[in-house]
């Protein structure tokens, strides 16, 4: 069975670092990849502010605000292929179609746990430079809880087709991408690419 705690514990940090960016740059010095966190943040706290008790009480709305507001800027296919390591390549195409729609029930319904739990904290972006040719960058920022020391989250963005994607996040350069991959090959190792879908279906169904 995978481990699914350390993962819902980063996506909670990556959520109230997205939501909540009050040291951020103005919005005119923001970067194209930096904007796109900028704007999912102002979205969310709109959210926060005026439909709070929803999220509370409503869990088919949180899971459609997470599918419409993250998933956008997620590139589900690259980070299900990474995911998958080495099994992608042996999977069939309909295998993959299948882990790629699980993976992202996944992170709808792991997103959308983490929302229960918010605080404020305050963040700011790091200094970055993006060329003009530029397909990857990272985004790196910093989240500080009053009272604690600050927490590194940092996004790996690539440019799919115009548009400026997320892949990867690391919290403290621990990568939630790695850490997914290691649970899943290691079910995919034990029982095969289908007793993972089953797994993953079977897991996602019930927290549903």
């Amino acid at each position: 069975m995978m481990n699914k705690t350390s993962p819902a514990l980063w996506l909670k940090l990556i959520l109230l670092q997205a939501l909540l960016l009050v040291a951020a740059p103005a919005q005119s010095a923001l970067n194209e990849p930096q904007r796109i966190i900028q704007e999912v943040s102002d979205t969310l706290m709109q959210v926060l502010r005026e439909d709070r008790d929803r999220l509370k009480q409503d869990p088919e709305y949180v899971y459609r605000l997470v599918d419409q507001v993250f998933l956008p800027h997620v590139d589900v296919q690259r980070i299900s292929a990474l995911a998958l390591g080495p099994y992608w390549r042996d999977a069939t195409p309909e295998q993959r179609r299948v882990f790629q729609a699980e993976f992202q029930r996944l992170l709808i319904q792991t997103y959308a746990s983490a929302l229960d739990s918010l605080s404020a904290w305050d963040i700011r972006f790091l200094p970055m430079q993006l060329d003009a040719s530029a397909t990857r960058t990272l985004v790196r920022t910093e989240i500080q809880q009053p009272g604690g020391t600050p927490v590194r989250v940092d996004y790996r963005m690539a440019l799919r087709n115009g548009r400026w994607q997320a892949y990867d996040v690391t919290v403290q350069d621990i990568s939630l991408l790695a850490s997914y991959r290691n649970q899943f090959t290691a079910v995919a190792q034990r029982r095969g690419i289908d007793g993972l879908l089953e797994d993953m279906t079977a897991r996602n169904n019930t927290r549903r």
